[in-house]
């Protein structure tokens, strides 16, 4: 059913792992069908990941759906791929000075530093969380002790897994860091991103919206956590249920099922089809 107040929505954007499945597990099908039906109508459909975006290229295909997306965003809003004209486009990156300054701050906790480079997925560590982000992204798993290979060049972000224990004691540390160019934030309980302070999804979303002249008003965009913020403030932003509580106050909607219950594709229904 359509409400009225949505009549005009053109775009809709939507976060992955927790929003269109649990991290890990493919979308349902009635999910890819969803997605199938809103592009059948005309919708402009994308996703929006802290994912590199050409990772993201063939996610259609893996999940047996009929039809390529209409645009990518990846690496938080570093990356946007427009798939109806293929141009690429990169914002803000991190400078390698700055890359090199992140890894110094964050020296004494003894993290595990992750980087993805083209085709490849760096890790100081071997461990099978680093292994498996690897391998899920089909990329070159490379153990890299040495840290300057990481600051070597500009790059979009970089990664640090950690162990809880010193979660307060980083948190602590974090508001130290003032007039910086750049930010992090949790993607995981235990995994932390620094990026470009003017990166993120929200970024990206209006970029792509400006190439189609439409307006954010007649945008919707779906996410569960803090990586998704920018992007849910900017538009008719719905959080899922199941999403964390500063993702929902900040929200227009959350959404009356979890994420493994369908929540993104029975709103849509609710709203839109």
């Amino acid at each position: 059913m359509l409400l009225r107040m949505f009549e005009n929505i053109r775009v809709i954007a939507a976060d992955i792992d927790g929003t269109l499945a649990p991290a890990g597990i493919n979308p349902s099908a009635y999910t890819v069908d969803t997605i199938s039906e809103l592009q059948n109508r005309g919708f402009l459909f994308g996703l929006a990941s802290g994912r590199p975006a050409d990772d993201l290229l063939d996610k259609y295909k893996i999940w047996n759906a009929p039809s390529q997306f209409d645009f990518i965003i990846g690496w938080n809003g570093c990356e946007l791929i427009d798939l109806k004209t293929g141009s690429f486009y990169q914002y803000n990156k991190l400078k390698k000075e700055w890359i090199r300054e992140i890894i110094e701050f964050m020296s004494e906790f003894n993290a595990n530093i992750h980087m993805y480079l083209p085709g490849k997925y760096l890790a100081t560590s071997d461990t099978d969380k680093a292994w498996y982000s690897a391998y899920k992204n089909r990329r070159e798993y490379i153990i890299c002790e040495d840290v300057s290979v990481y600051y070597a060049q500009d790059n979009c972000g970089i990664m640090f897994r950690y162990d809880l224990k010193d979660d307060q004691r980083i948190r602590e540390k974090l508001k130290t860091l003032k007039d910086k160019e750049y930010i992090a934030f949790n993607t995981q309980v235990d995994l932390l991103e620094f990026s470009h302070k003017d990166s993120s999804k929200g970024y990206a979303l209006r970029e792509y919206c400006k190439l189609y002249d439409i307006p954010l008003e007649n945008v919707m965009a779906f996410g569960d956590t803090d990586n998704d913020n920018e992007m849910l403030k900017i538009c008719h932003g719905v959080c899922l249920k199941d999403g964390n509580e500063n993702t929902k106050r900040l929200c227009e909607f959350v959404t009356e099922k979890n994420c493994d219950e369908d929540g993104f594709a029975r709103f849509i229904h609710e709203v839109l089809l």
